[in-house]
Parts: structure tokens; sequence; C-alpha cells
């Protein structure tokens, strides 16, 4: 099997032009991809920032780094949650609102790219695999933490 067969490599391939593409957009703003990535997941509410890791994929330390940058350029603020004092949400400042809503309209831009260049039947039958995918890592990560969970290696 060469690569071109390979499921991942067309995944990773793909997803590396995109982070390019929104980097490259972003710089012009100021940004990175990181940063309008962050922007378009915190909630009017405010978002806890260890829920941001996970959505991010990013490690804790990275994202702690990316914060304080954003913080110190005013995108973001920080504050302890009122219960739990523990817990520091974040929230966009005037400015982060509007660099959200640049970051939303490249993303949406590129979106409409896409549907405009491919048929819908194409369109559906990629998110129709791209979900089984989802099952299936889901399946095997599962499948690994139990696993590992008894000690097992995972062949």
């Amino acid at each position: 099997m060469n690569k071109e067969q390979l499921f991942e490599f067309h995944v990773r391939n793909n997803w590396f032009k995109i982070s390019r593409y929104y980097n490259q957009v972003a710089s012009q703003y100021n940004m990175s991809f990181s940063w309008g990535f962050i922007l378009l997941n915190i909630e009017k509410e405010g978002t806890p920032s260890t829920a941001l890791g996970p959505k991010m994929g990013m490690e804790p330390t990275s994202l702690s780094r990316t914060l304080k940058n954003m913080e110190e350029n005013g995108l973001i603020r920080r504050q302890a949650d009122s219960v739990d004092k523990r817990k520091s949400l974040v929230f966009l400042t005037e400015e982060g609102v509007e660099k959200r809503k640049m970051a939303r309209d490249v993303v949406l831009n590129f979106n409409e790219k896409v549907y405009e260049s491919l048929p819908k039947t194409k369109v559906k039958a990629f998110f129709e695999v791209m979900e089984k995918v989802d099952v299936i890592l889901t399946d095997l990560l599962e499948d690994n933490k139990v696993f590992e969970k008894n000690g097992l290696k995972v062949k």
C-alpha cells in the first residue's frame, strides 16, 4: 500500500494545508490559526480554560502560553469563577470579539469555496465517511483504554 492509499496521509496533508492557509490569513491581522480557533471556541458567558485544551487538541502548557499571549494582546481576559475560585474563565474583550468575527468570516469563506467546488453528493459522502472514521477511532481509543487499564500492551 502506498502513502496515497492511506487515510491519515490525506487527512494530515490537507489539515497541514488548511492550517497553513489559516495562518497566512491570520498573520495579516497579527494573529495565528490557534488564536482564531480559540476565539471561536470562547462562549459569551465565559469558557473554562481547561475546556479549551481538549477542543483545541493542545497540551496544557502550550495552551497556557497561548492564552497568556492573547491576554497580553488584549483579545481575552481571564477571571476566577464566581462559584469555584480555583477555576479560571476566559472571556473575549471587545477586540477579541472583533477578531472572532474576522476568524469566523475566514472559516465560512473557506467552507463556502469547498462547498461551491464539490457536488452535494460528494460533500454528503465526505461527511458520512468522516463520521464513520470518527466512530472507528472512538472505538479504537476505547479498546486501548481497556488494554492499558489491564496492563496489556496494544498491538
